[in-house]
């Protein structure tokens, strides 16, 4: 009997700290891209720098003038009990991340990953492949 306690303690503290990410294809067209250059739109200024740092490491050219945009919002989380975004959703997590992909304002794909202590350029890296993944995207640097 407290061994099947045990393990279903243990499964619930273990499936609480699982990677969460979520992604949907709106546009399965967006399929195959080839990209060179993105237009990043960010939730906080501040937050500019580190979007672009990480799209560069990935050879992605960021420019104001190109056809696709990326929206990138982070949200993080107040850290006491009474919070009612802590209260209401899975309170071991600090804050999520989101990246939108669009094309002429249109939405074609969205991916959002929730995270631990500090959010991370790993972080924000991972959610970036898995969109490149997710939709077969060929990354052609600018010469």
């Amino acid at each position: 009997m407290y061994k099947a306690l045990y393990g279903l303690v243990l499964a619930l503290f273990l499936g609480a700290c699982e990677d969460k990410s979520y992604s949907k294809i709106y546009t399965p067209s967006a399929k195959g891209l080839k990209i060179s250059a993105l237009r990043i739109s960010v939730n906080d200024p501040g937050f500019y720098k580190f979007v672009t740092s990480t799209l560069l490491q990935k050879e992605i050219s960021v420019t104001r003038n190109a056809y696709y945009t990326l929206e990138v919002e982070s949200k993080a989380y107040a850290k006491h009990c009474n919070n009612p975004m802590t209260s209401a959703y899975d309170a071991t997590y600090d804050g999520y991340v989101r990246l939108r992909f669009l094309e002429n304002m249109k939405l074609l794909y969205m991916c959002q990953k929730d995270y631990h202590d500090d959010l991370t350029p790993e972080i924000l890296e991972s959610l970036i492949d898995k969109m490149v993944d997710d939709l077969d995207i060929e990354i052609v640097p600018k010469r």
